[in-house]
């Protein structure tokens, strides 16, 4: 058995020289392998692009768009005002060609008008009376399911909106007179409006 070997002890000028011609031939030592390159893998599933990376797209996009000038701006905004003043005064002129006869919206603080009947189409004209609240105006006035109405106030009715549309226009304590069918006979019938208990029809 030898003993081990000290930095001190063999020829160390030829061994250095020695091992400067390995390194200068390219040679290395048995001990030293070389070293592997590093593996990549690709993740096989493709990326979804998350909020942010959406956020710098739109940016970016954003970034290459022409900037309006205030010229640009001002010009746009004029003619939107003018495009409003224009329907604005072509509503005005239909409604007065037409004769809008549509009654103004009910006050919020005024109390409702209440005849007390629920309506539908009839297939005789008119519209046809479904339900009469008991104690309501129409009920004192002998209406009842079944009974047609064909006028209110001198107004010839169509449809149910044409009755909701006249008694929207009136108050509690106006008389209106109904004209209805009923057991084969005409009635015309002066009734009184009253106030809309809560929770009626």
């Amino acid at each position: 058995m030898s003993a081990p070997r000290h930095l001190w002890s063999g020829d160390w000028e030829l061994e250095s020289s020695a091992r400067r011609d390995e390194l200068a031939a390219g040679r290395t030592s048995p001990q030293a392998a070389p070293a592997e390159p590093e593996r990549v893998v690709a993740d096989p599933r493709p990326r979804t692009p998350t909020l942010r990376d959406r956020l710098r797209a739109a940016v970016t996009r954003l970034k290459g768009l022409p900037r309006p000038n205030r010229r640009q701006i001002r010009v746009a905004s004029i003619a939107a005002a003018l495009a409003l003043v224009a329907a604005g005064a072509a509503v005005a002129v239909s409604s007065a060609l037409t004769g809008s006869s549509t009654p103004a919206p009910a006050v919020a603080n005024q109390p409702e008008a209440w005849l007390g009947i629920d309506v539908t189409n009839s297939p005789y004209g008119g519209v046809m009376v479904t339900n009469v609240v008991p104690g309501s105006p129409a009920y004192w006035a002998g209406m009842e399911a079944g009974d047609v109405i064909t006028k209110i106030n001198g107004q010839q009715v169509a449809t149910p909106s044409d009755l909701r549309n006249v008694i929207a226009g009136m108050h509690p304590g106006q008389h209106v007179v109904v004209r209805f069918q009923g057991s084969g006979t005409t009635y015309n019938a002066q009734i009184p409006l009253r106030n809309r208990p809560a929770g009626s029809p």
